[in-house]
C-alpha cells in the first residue's frame, strides 16, 4: 500500500465530509478509521476511485459514530 496515496487524499476526504455536515473533530477521526480501513483492505493496490472509496468509508463511519453518540 502506497501510504503517500492515502496521504494525498486524506485532505480532500476530510474537506468533503465537513462539506456534508460533519463537524471538523469528527469527520476528522472517521477519515483516520478510513485510513486504517484502506490498509487493511488494500494490501495489494488501490481501487479505480480511491477517493470516492475512501469519502464513502469515511462517511459511514461517520454516521456510525454519530448513531451510537445520540443511542448513549
Amino acid at each position: 500500500m502506497d501510504e503517500t496515496l492515502l496521504r494525498g487524499h486524506t485532505p480532500t476526504v476530510l474537506g468533503i465530509l465537513v462539506r456534508r455536515g460533519a463537524d471538523f473533530a469528527a469527520a476528522e477521526d472517521a477519515v483516520q478509521d478510513a485510513l486504517v480501513e484502506a490498509l487493511r483492505v488494500w494490501p495489494q493496490g488501490a481501487p479505480a476511485d480511491p477517493t470516492g472509496w475512501l469519502v464513502t468509508v469515511a462517511w459511514r463511519k461517520f454516521l456510525d459514530a454519530a448513531r451510537a453518540d445520540t443511542a448513549r
